[in-house]
């Protein structure tokens, strides 16, 4: 159990750094990505749209408080990935490797994730008495 969530926290890890980093160099090179979303066929307003959603999904993917609310935010993050290394391959920029490995450590994240909260709803419900039911 403890290597699981060590292996989770790592992966957690590496991709805040990657939403963090991508956020951070959409604020200092901003120019730079202007010209890359006008070049995937993007608009300009959405590198705004961006920034504030992927600080919010990483901050309840962080908390990890609401599971429904995390299914969205990962579904959001993949979508983000996903699209975002099919319009640098559709452009053939081969700048998408960044998006692949964003979406490797999403999975991993993901379903590690799952993994301890399966565990620690068996090990909440072990102990706990069965009732019968009446009829």
């Amino acid at each position: 159990m403890n290597s699981q969530k060590t292996f989770y926290y790592i992966a957690l890890g590496l991709f805040a750094t990657a939403v963090i980093g991508s956020i951070v160099n959409s604020i200092i090179n901003y120019d730079l990505i202007v010209e890359t979303f006008i070049k995937l066929g993007y608009p300009v307003y959405l590198i705004h749209v961006l920034g504030v959603f992927q600080s919010i999904g990483l901050i309840l993917i962080i908390f990890n408080k609401s599971h429904w609310a995390l299914e969205w935010v990962y579904a959001g993050f993949f979508m983000n990935y996903f699209l975002g290394a099919m319009a640098h391959l559709a452009v053939k920029d081969g700048n998408g490797a960044s998006a692949v490995v964003c979406i490797v450590l999403l999975f991993v994240t993901y379903i590690q994730s799952k993994k301890i909260r399966d565990s620690n709803s068996e090990l909440a419900e072990f102990g706990k008495p069965k009732h019968a039911k009446f009829i």
